[in-house]
């Protein structure tokens, strides 16, 4: 509801497509710290524990955001966001303790397809709230009501499964347990800035290439409601149904996930396959000027990116094992978060040249990744990737 709307706001506060991208970096430059420091606090102290201060804290972060009347107070409200929004990789490090690794691409498949129903919902609600007096405060209100509720539906619903990384951080705790309802405990601050045990070796090339195919997108999409409301004159409410219509591409897609992994044996291929995919529809975006093949490219583009970060999460969670895959997807968010940092004041600069300069710089970016897989992964024809050390 809130994501389509920012860059809006900024604009109607007086901001220009920079300052707007600038505002919009924020949130990215502290999630690249939070994320792994979020992500090891769940190892050791729980997913659900952890959900819930997540949930608690976006919900006041984005309530907040609707009292911003200025551009200074729009900046302010992104910073505790930046901090403590991280659901969705704690929601994925819960599903990766529960389930099996033949299973992660089929069970993050659905689960990325439930939270498609988000951006299908989402845009068009809010499309049509702030079109009203007040419509932008009511969205943020409706949203932060929203994680609340989410809130209570954890404490209510949701199993507290422990990681092995939690099992270990218990036993080796020299303090006496604190028991923090049943089964939380008091962690110290070193064992949130303890990753000297990954093997660094074995997620470089995964995480370089996620950087590249994440700016390639974000280049696309953090300034994609100026962009389309720069070239085609597109009102709110169009372009909520705009998104909505993506997110419905990216919510089948996200189904089918499971059956495509399984068809192609062998992950490492079909990621190189939608990386170049997202290559060529990004070329295309470049040479497009009708409103209608706009339309009809966020269909290859919707089905790459959703399927990327399936089989992304897939090949990581398969390197690393189940210990410490709390720490090891906030640091794979935090590589997201550099390009989440960078994007949208990137995408700015470059809508201020043409609109046409964030595919052609994503697309850029896209066959660069598309050349570190070819030259990483397929100089051997590795059946699985890189082997771990």
């Amino acid at each position: 509801m809130v994501i389509p709307l920012i860059s809006n706001h900024a604009r109607d506060l007086g901001a220009s497509p920079t300052m707007a991208g600038f505002i919009g970096s924020v949130y990215g430059c502290i999630q690249l710290f939070s994320s792994p420091v979020v992500g090891r606090w769940s190892d050791v102290s729980g997913r659900k524990y952890c959900l819930l201060w997540s949930l608690f804290f976006s919900a006041c972060g984005y309530m907040s955001l609707g009292f911003s009347t200025s551009l200074i107070a729009l900046f302010l409200t992104r910073i505790p966001l930046g901090f403590f929004k991280h659901s969705q990789s704690i929601c994925k490090s819960l599903l990766a303790d529960m389930f099996p690794t033949d299973k992660q691409s089929a069970v993050h498949g659905h689960f990325n397809s439930v939270s498609s129903i988000g951006f299908i919902l989402g845009p068009v609600v809010s499309g049509h709230i702030v079109e009203m007096a007040g419509g932008f405060y009511s969205v943020t209100l409706l949203c932060g009501a929203i994680f609340m509720l989410n809130g209570v539906l954890v404490w209510c619903c949701f199993p507290d499964i422990k990681s092995k990384s939690h099992d270990l951080a218990r036993d080796e705790s020299s303090t006496s347990l604190q028991k923090l309802g049943s089964d939380e405990f008091n962690f110290t601050p070193k064992q949130l800035f303890q990753f000297k045990s990954l093997n660094w070796s074995a997620f470089w090339d995964l995480f370089l290439v996620r950087f590249c195919l994440g700016i390639a997108l974000l280049l696309f999409r953090s300034n994609f409601s100026l962009m389309l409301r720069e070239k085609f004159e597109l009102s709110p409410l169009g372009l909520g149904y705009i998104i909505s219509y993506s997110g419905v591409i990216s919510a089948l897609c996200g189904l089918l996930s499971g059956h495509i992994s399984k068809h192609y044996h062998n992950d490492q291929r079909l990621y190189k396959h939608l990386a170049i995919l997202m290559t060529l529809t990004m070329f295309f975006f470049v040479f497009t000027s009708t409103f209608w093949w706009y339309v009809l490219l966020l269909i290859p583009l919707s089905f790459a990116s959703m399927n990327l970060r399936v089989v992304g999460t897939s090949i990581l969670i398969s390197r690393g094992g189940k210990q410490e895959i709390g720490a090891l997807i906030g640091l794979s968010q935090s590589v997201m978060s550099i390009a989440r940092m960078l994007a949208p004041l990137l995408s700015g600069i470059l809508l201020e040249i043409s609109p046409s300069g964030p595919p052609l710089i994503g697309a850029g970016m896209a066959a660069l990744a598309v050349l570190i897989i070819g030259v990483k992964w397929g100089i051997r024809g590795e059946q699985n990737g890189p082997k771990q050390e």
